[in-house]
């Protein structure tokens, strides 16, 4: 059946290039309508009660966005200030307040001009004015304003509800340009912060790293491919379907819908490392064909129903290995698995039918400007690799329970490495270290006790009965009390509005309704009153891993254990509670998809090959590998996080190629009689399983140049895994084999 459409695909080669141009073309339109997304509500179920809660949040309690505004003496040149007391600051501050406040989504702000305003009625003429004013401040107070050096202030501005990367990035931009008009004196640097300034960085090194690892990833492969084949012109027909391949992923994405995001941001290099091994092996067979003196026509139908056969089970797996993916309950891994196996496919059925349409057409242009056709030479077949593989086959082939221990022994390293791996998925944890917005939240956290921020969601029959005020009270008080174990250093709710109104809570229920309505509620209560919140602020998203996990499941259990009438319930919620819930998913998604995606992969190769010991030899390297690659990630510290939680079905899905190709060039040779199969198979594909996988590694590998600490760590840990994988192939594999079908091949030789 493969010989039957390997003659129509290259007589009809003309017309199948034209639908795939005509493809290209629509997929260029695409491209223009992808669009990027960083809300962290979008990576997770949206039935998931923690998003319930915080949607809850944002549509009852108009909770939205934050943004902190860090305005610090950052120089002492001469004709400066050296003291954020200088009326000057303060001036500057206030201009920035009253500009923020003009703004229809700025629903509050709170400054150090604030507490002048209350003071004085005005803002102070002179430094001594200044300080005598915030001398005056209980501790708390001036601590959560100012810094201990008085070099640094803070401004907080509540925001409603934003979503979507051109209105964040609409946002962020208005507040710099008023950042800039207020007139901060010289030595005074602002810098924004919070859910707002961390998301907007997020989304352009989204955006930045999407055109830098894509570019970088095609740069490697052509330098690679100019390498081995010894010709830019000759590199150029495994690329050119790569670059089909790649153009109507992204192109299809942006008319699906489907956005870039934490996660999908990856796809790009992903396509161009995985879609240049099929290109690569399909050329490398007709070279392979040509050199033996077989026609054109013959050696690219060679090519195509030959290399097909092991094309499609690597396909296949590969897909598999995506498809476990799409089984995971995170929206931003099913979005990845969809684009991987759409990519994937793409890049198998452009490297079939565009390959050999480009192979004849530079054979034929080569005939014009020679005046004869030329054998292809190229650098995988001939020299130093050709010899190191017909080597290398030779001592596998002679020594095979030797490597096997080798195998053993760099196993059990790599699993004491497997005890050491953490999880992590903060959204500013994505960031590297020396970026402003990151580095000014170091100094919200230490030097003004943290704005970060868990919400206690209370839901009553009437939240305003004395009862539930007085046990809100309580709650609140014994959580503050726990500080130096949960980092809290501020709590507000509804019994303080109460308390600072009467000095205590009545048992008037009219008393309590009449000191909320007083205040507005401060957001805190529900236009029913069947809600109202409980907000701690204090350290939370600034400690290690485990610190963070240790706090937020406190915060479960206070809430849990509350001592509350019946009928009433207490829940966390909140984008810190939220990210504590996605690493929760997380870990629990890494386990389901990695046994998922392992038990398809194998299914798939029983159904293909349906030999027992085959499948044995060729599915052992990808298990390996990916072993090896999570050993990999608690030596050097990389962190499972919502990018990584697929890498292990990934890395099956791509290991067991290497094996595929092996295992069927094997059977190939020995079904033919050849005596030395496992020498030739090493020979016939060895070379093109390297091209392939430093072409695939180094796709992953164009992923270091990102920005965004998640995307480099998923690049360097597929990058990894893909050598783990094919190193293993090459030992395991012809190991194996070399022991199932040992005495067969002896037995033939005799």
């Amino acid at each position: 059946m493969l010989k039957r459409l390997a003659r129509v695909i290259v007589e009809y080669r003309i017309a199948f290039s034209l639908v795939a141009m005509f493809l290209l073309i629509v997929s260029i339109y695409g491209i223009q309508n992808l669009r990027f997304e960083g809300d962290l509500t979008k990576q997770l179920p949206q039935d998931l009660p923690a998003v319930r809660d915080y949607l809850t949040l944002q549509n009852e309690f108009q909770s939205g966005d934050s943004a902190l505004i860090i305005v610090k003496v950052a120089s002492i040149e001469e004709g400066g200030v050296y003291d954020i007391r200088d009326p000057r600051v303060i001036q500057a501050i206030y201009n920035l307040e009253e500009r923020l406040k003009q703004h229809e989504y700025v629903t509050g702000t709170m400054s150090l001009a604030d507490v002048y305003i209350q003071a004085l009625g005005r803002l102070p003429k002179n430094e001594e004015e200044a300080k005598f004013v915030l001398n005056m401040l209980p501790m708390d107070v001036k601590a959560g304003l100012i810094s201990s050096d008085y070099r640094s202030t803070i401004i907080v501005a509540t925001l409603s509800s934003s979503s979507g990367s051109q209105t964040i990035q609409r946002i962020y931009g208005q507040m710099n340009r008023d950042i800039k008009d207020s007139s901060f004196p010289k030595n005074v640097e602002v810098v924004q912060t919070g859910s707002i300034g961390i998301t907007y960085r997020i989304l352009s090194m989204l955006q930045s790293d999407l055109r830098v690892t894509m570019g970088i990833a095609l740069l490697f492969v052509v330098l690679l491919l100019i390498y081995f084949y010894r010709s830019p012109i000759k590199a150029l027909i495994p690329l050119t379907p790569l670059v089909f391949g790649v153009t109507m992923t992204l192109g299809f994405m942006g008319l699906l819908g489907i956005p870039m995001d934490m996660v999908t941001t990856v796809v790009g290099a992903m396509v161009v490392g995985m879609g240049i091994d099929y290109g690569v092996h399909v050329t490398n067979r007709y070279y392979e064909e040509r050199k033996k003196g077989n026609s054109i026509e013959e050696s690219a139908e060679e090519a195509i129903a030959e290399t097909g056969k092991a094309l499609l089970g690597a396909a296949l797996t590969t897909i598999a290995g995506f498809v476990a993916l799409g089984l995971s309950i995170l929206p931003s891994l099913q979005r990845l698995s969809l684009t991987l196996i759409m990519g994937l496919s793409l890049a198998a059925l452009n490297a079939i039918v565009i390959t050999p349409a480009i192979i004849i057409l530079e054979e034929d242009l080569m005939k014009k400007i020679c005046g004869h056709y030329e054998v292809p030479q190229i650098r995988a077949h001939s020299g130093v690799i050709a010899k190191t593989f017909t080597v290398f086959g030779r001592t596998v082939r002679d020594h095979p329970r030797t490597f096997l221990g080798i195998i053993f022994l760099i196993t059990l390293v790599f699993g004491y490495g497997l005890t050491h791996v953490t999880t992590e998925v903060r959204l500013e944890k994505m960031i590297p270290e020396g970026v402003p917005e990151i580095e000014v939240m170091k100094d919200v956290r230490y030097e003004f006790g943290g704005q970060d921020e868990v919400d206690m969601l209370v839901k009553a029959y009437d939240v305003r009965d004395p009862t539930i005020v007085r046990d809100i009270y309580r709650f609140e008080k014994s959580i503050k009390a726990d500080s130096y174990y949960n980092n809290v250093f501020e709590a507000k709710s509804i019994a303080d509005i109460v308390i600072q109104k009467y000095g205590y809570i009545p048992e008037d229920r009219e008393k309590i309704k009449e000191a909320l309505e007083e205040a507005q509620g401060q957001n805190l209560v529900s236009d029913d009153y069947s809600m109202t919140l409980v907000q701690f602020k204090g350290n939370f998203g600034g400690v290690r891993p485990d610190e963070f996990g240790a706090i937020m499941h406190y915060f479960e259990e206070q809430a849990k254990n509350a001592d509350v009438p019946p009928g009433v319930e207490i829940r966390p919620a909140g984008d810190s509670y939220l990210s504590y819930v996605l690493g929760d998913l997380t870990n629990q998604e890494v386990a389901k998809i990695s046994t998922y995606g392992s038990i398809l992969v194998l299914l798939v190769v029983i159904v293909l090959f349906r030999k027992p010991l085959v499948s044995i030899a060729m599915i052992l390297p990808m298990f390996l590998g990916a072993f090896w690659t999570v050993g990999y990630m608690g030596f050097a510290g990389v962190p499972f996080n919502q990018t990584l939680a697929g890498v292990i079905s990934m890395i099956v899905g791509l290991g067991v190629d290497y094996g595929m190709h092996l295992t069927h060039r094997f059977l190939e040779e020995f079904n033919e009689g050849n005596p030395h199969p496992i020498v030739t198979a090493l020979e016939g594909v060895g070379p093109g399983i390297l091209v392939g996988g430093l072409t695939t590694a180094g796709g992953f590998l164009a992923l270091l140049a990102a920005e965004l600490t998640a995307v480099h760590d998923f690049g360097k840990t597929l990058a990894v895994g893909i050598f783990a994988s094919m190193f293993a192939a090459f030992i395991v594999t012809p190991a194996l084999l070399q022991i199932f079908y040992g005495n067969k091949i002896r037995g033939d030789e005799e």
